[in-house]
């Protein structure tokens, strides 16, 4: 029962991330069930969900294209390097490491449009990372609470 709940929140999850992404263009809603992923340490979901989520990502069109594999894999090494320093399944963990991410985002959003000849509107790209942190930890808190009556012990 407690795995059936486990994919019903998890295709919720993925829905609503799709509608809110599509009523805010350029916010990377996926994102939040990766952290979640690394914080319960559940790779076996992470093996088939992160995939997913970056087809999605490159289907949406809401970024640059090619851009998620690298905004993923950034998320997983700024998370895997801060497991020494701090608590990561704290508050002030994940506002930290939303703001972190503003830098990579930034930095993609430039590089691939000076890669694809698209003109850098910079304080459009700003706004976006603004909106990216600021969306992150509160959507990640969220997502924990509602996600505590989906937990189960896995029995190998």
């Amino acid at each position: 029962m407690k795995m059936l709940c486990n994919m019903i929140w998890w295709a919720a999850f993925i829905t609503s991330a799709v509608v809110v992404q599509s009523l805010l263009p350029g916010l990377d809603a996926l994102v939040v069930g990766l952290l979640i992923l690394l914080q319960n340490r559940d790779y076996k979901n992470m093996f088939w969900l992160a995939p997913f989520f970056i087809f999605l990502q490159e289907g949406m069109g809401t970024r640059f294209f090619g851009g998620s594999i690298f905004l993923y894999s950034v998320v997983v090494v700024i998370f895997r390097m801060s497991l020494w320093f701090f608590e990561v399944e704290n508050f002030l963990f994940v506002f930290l490491l939303s703001a972190c991410l503003m830098v990579p985002y930034y930095v993609l959003d430039w590089f691939m449009a000076s890669l694809q000849n698209i003109t850098f509107d910079m304080e459009k790209t700003l706004d976006k990372c603004f909106l990216q942190a600021v969306f992150l930890p509160f959507a990640w808190y969220f997502c924990t609470m509602t996600r505590r009556w989906t937990k189960y012990d896995d029995v190998t």
